[in-house]
């Protein structure tokens, strides 16, 4: 979905693109403006599909040790493996519910435990997940205390849920930290847009052979160039710092390269 998202939006966009400069030859183009555009307008629907898609997956992560626990609990008085599965099911385990249930279909249906959670997790795209179907798999296998090990791994889960958490809460001061810097260097920018430049400019400071004019218009597109690149920086490093995927600050790229359009729109800076 996410991908899909960002394909169609991008192609709306060099459509809309190629029309506007066949209706309006005459209207400039600033390429600032349109790059910004375009990737503002790639990352925002990709970013959003991709973050509604994570939440669903950590939260299938987060109910795997209540799913666990849950067997833990059937098969502590000898209930096999397969009838704990389908008891399990009628349980609500948020985004794992759909898994398990179809499952103990599989199950209903006389096909074997190990053959129904062959594919246990693939759909939701978790090796968390997976890697629990397979345990099961292999404690059913196995013959021995499957409650204890149901325990053990559920243990596991839960503690590995808490550090992953504990991370994210950390990885949040350093993005806050990198949008407080964003906006420093935001400030900074706006102000030399605003002040020092056009000072400069009256001064008739030239670089090179060009004129003044020309030389003051390079340096505010330079700065120009380096306001969006650090916007969308920052929010592609942020998910990084979050959980290792660039994907997940896709969004935040994409928030922030409309933050720095605007401000340089309002100011005049394009």
């Amino acid at each position: 979905m996410a991908l899909i998202a960002a394909g169609v939006a991008a192609g709306m966009f060099v459509v809309l693109y190629f029309l506007i400069t066949v209706a309006f030859p005459t209207v400039p183009f600033d390429p600032i403006f349109g790059v910004s555009v375009f990737f503002i307008i790639l990352f925002l629907p990709y970013g959003y599909f991709d973050n509604i898609e994570m939440k669903m997956v950590y939260d299938a992560e987060r109910r795997v040790p209540d799913f666990l626990r849950d067997l833990a609990e059937y098969t502590t008085f000898g209930m096999p493996i397969s009838a704990a599965i389908v008891r399990a099911s009628s349980g609500e385990y948020g985004s794992l519910t759909g898994e398990i249930r179809r499952v103990a279909s599989m199950i209903s249906w006389g096909i074997s435990v190990e053959e129904a959670l062959k594919d246990f997790g693939k759909s939701i795209g978790s090796d968390n997940v997976i890697r629990a179907g397979k345990i099961i798999v292999k404690a059913a296998e196995s013959g021995s205390n499957i409650s204890d090990v149901m325990t053990m791994v559920s243990d596991f889960y839960s503690q590995m849920h808490l550090l992953r958490n504990s991370r994210f809460a950390e990885m949040k001061n350093y993005t806050m930290v990198m949008m407080i810097s964003y906006g420093v260097f935001l400030f900074v920018m706006i102000t030399l847009d605003i002040d020092f430049l056009p000072k400069i400019g009256v001064g008739g400071f030239s670089l090179g052979t060009g004129s003044a004019t020309s030389s003051i218009a390079g340096v505010k597109e330079a700065f120009n160039m380096g306001l969006v690149v650090q916007g969308a920086g920052t929010g592609i490093i942020s998910g990084v710092l979050r959980d290792g995927r660039v994907s997940s600050g896709i969004m935040l790229a994409g928030i922030m390269l409309t933050v720095s359009l605007v401000i340089l729109e309002l100011i005049g800076g394009l």
